[in-house]
């Protein structure tokens, strides 16, 4: 019986010229495989307790050939460590900071107002670290982070096509880098975020942890309607969801979601992997062994490398 099974899936593939197929989709990385490919972390807190040192020997250790693309709780100065040790393989953001304070010194209304000589400095800031500086994505920007983030400074909702963020967007534009934004699926946000993405169809818009709580049918209406918007799969996996939020898992220590596996293969242009941010060197660990056992192993190779490292090395030029 398990003879005539395997007989009949053999003629199932051949086509009618006779020629045995196999689909891509049924082809997976694999374990062993996804241990070894490289991977473009490419959302990525240097957390306060890490030193360049340790930073570096975890990413060797791990296989990770670049990180950053996000902000420091650490400021300026943790970030500035980091990008020393790491040299070409830092993946240098600008704006969050800026938008943090634009927030503490005028409030949420100040989020909105492109106008006001205090969203205009720092705009010129940020095309200053994108012309000069080495900037290779702005982000992470919130915009709507309600119920997925604790600090008060980042937690608001404002428009995701506020003229503040179409400014970004357009200097994202300008200068061939993404916007990478922190943004919450409801229904308004993702209508707005529709609209940003139609105002500049040559920038690139990358949604932080895929919309945070968005289901994959939210997702693809948005992918099917702009070429323009992408996905970081960061913070859907545990050890950083656990508790209320484990619904929001995309995938785990050895397994993948059914329809974002079907999402990602169908759009494998459109993702990125990143570790975001850890309280821990286990939890980084933890983190990785989701991303290459849970993600990458169950994806077809070709889309596999991919999302762990071709999207990000070309959306941000690493060398």
């Amino acid at each position: 019986m398990k003879k005539l099974k395997l007989l009949a899936g053999l003629l199932a593939c051949i086509s009618a010229a006779g020629v045995i197929e196999v689909r891509a989709a049924d082809a997976l990385l694999g374990q062993e495989a996804a241990k070894t490919m490289p991977i473009a972390d490419a959302h990525f807190h240097v957390m306060p307790f890490m030193n360049p040192a340790e930073l570096t020997q975890y990413m060797d250790r791990h296989g990770i050939r670049w990180a950053g693309g996000a902000g420091s709780p650490g400021g300026p100065a943790k970030l500035a460590e980091a990008a020393a040790a790491l040299g070409k393989r830092f993946i240098r953001a600008t704006g969050q900071g800026p938008w943090i304070t634009l927030k503490d010194e005028g409030g949420v209304a100040a989020l909105e107002n492109a106008d006001g000589p205090a969203f205009q400095k720092r705009l010129a800031a940020m095309e200053a670290d994108l012309r000069d500086n080495g900037a290779r994505v702005i982000g992470e920007i919130h915009v709507n982070s309600l119920t997925s983030q604790m600090n008060p400074r980042l937690t608001h909702k404002i428009k995701a096509d506020a003229p503040t963020l179409k400014a970004m967007f357009d200097l994202a534009g300008k200068y061939k880098r993404p916007l990478n934004m922190h943004a919450e699926l409801d229904g308004d946000t993702a209508r707005e975020i529709a609209k940003l993405a139609e105002s500049n169809r040559g920038a690139r818009l990358i949604l932080s942890h895929c919309g945070s709580k968005a289901a994959p049918s939210e997702i693809r209406e948005l992918m099917e309607r702009n070429a323009n918007v992408s996905c970081d799969l960061s913070y859907r996996s545990p050890p950083q969801l656990k508790g209320r939020v484990i619904g929001r898992t995309i995938f785990s220590s050895g397994r993948l979601n059914a329809d974002w596996k079907k999402l990602i293969e169908d759009y494998p242009d459109r993702f990125i992997v990143g570790i975001d941010d850890v309280l821990s060197w286990a939890d980084y660990d933890g983190t990785v062994d989701a991303i290459r056992t849970g993600l990458l192993a169950n994806l077809a190779p070709e889309v596999a490398e991919k999302v762990a490292y071709k999207n990000a090395q070309a959306w941000f030029e690493l060398e």
